[in-house]
């Protein structure tokens, strides 16, 4: 395509074997004679061209192993990949991208409500822990320590607070929610666990929160909790697998004590 002097220009001229500045002149009054001559055979030239130049691109664009991959990673991948797809095909490209990122946002959240589970631990006659599914419901003076699969923000947050066993009409109730390796925690899950705090306190229980990162333990201090009225316990993470889960269970252990003391006497 014919263009203006340019390093581009420079360099075609070389390949065509010019030698001195003279090269570029004669390349101009050249290319005023073929325009001149052929005005309307060169007019058919930039079009197919730059056809040539989006079908170039877009062949060069395509990773059969990308897609390969993409493919295999499940439903929701498969999903954003088709509707970008033929996104692109009726729509200009930066809309398609838009809806692609969009549809990829949507299934990412409905993936994190989806894949998340509860699991109760229960301590077992040789000391080892055990999963099993988390109760629907607790008990009077029950002590449930619970365990979370799955992502805590937005979507998965949303989707703990279904599944929190609940509290409703039992009596000093007592849960420990374990949160070993989760390095950060969003807003959404801060005011789940605080709306379930308040609804167990309500019962007489507490909510006591294990394994709790460096983050999280300076979000919640004690000054916070007080001045929110949340009784809630936390129990930082240690060296030691499993350390601060039994801190937990044994202060429940004592609550249960003396809240049971107290109302004897």
């Amino acid at each position: 395509m014919p263009v203006a002097g340019s390093v581009g220009q420079t360099a075609l001229n070389e390949t065509a074997g010019a030698r001195s500045r003279w090269g570029a002149v004669w390349s101009g009054i050249w290319m005023l004679i073929i325009l001149v001559l052929f005005s309307g055979l060169v007019g058919k030239v930039p079009m197919p061209t730059l056809a040539a130049v989006l079908v170039f691109a877009a062949v060069g664009s395509i990773r059969p192993s990308r897609i390969r991959t993409i493919l295999q990673s499940g439903p929701s991948s498969q999903i954003a990949l088709a509707t970008t797809f033929v996104a692109t095909l009726f729509l200009p490209v930066t809309a398609a991208v838009g809806i692609g990122v969009a549809l990829s946002l949507l299934l990412q959240l409905n993936q994190e409500a989806i894949d998340l589970s509860v699991v109760e631990l229960v301590p077992g006659s040789d000391g080892a822990l055990r999963e099993q599914p988390a109760p629907r419901a607790l008990a009077d003076g029950q002590i449930v320590v619970l365990d979370v699969y799955g992502s805590l923000f937005y979507a998965g947050a949303r989707t703990l607070q279904a599944r929190l066993p609940d509290p409703g009409g039992a009596v000093n109730p007592e849960v420990i929610l374990q949160l070993r390796g989760r390095t950060t925690l969003g807003a959404t899950f801060f005011s789940v666990v605080r709306d379930y705090a308040k609804r167990l306190d309500a019962a007489g229980g507490r909510v006591y929160l294990s394994g709790v990162g460096e983050g999280a333990s300076r979000y919640w201090d004690d000054e916070r909790l007080a001045g929110q009225g949340i009784a809630l316990e936390i129990y930082p993470s240690t060296d030691t697998i499993g350390e601060s889960t039994r801190h937990a269970f044994a202060a429940a252990e004592n609550r249960l004590v003396r809240v049971t003391e107290r109302h004897d006497g």
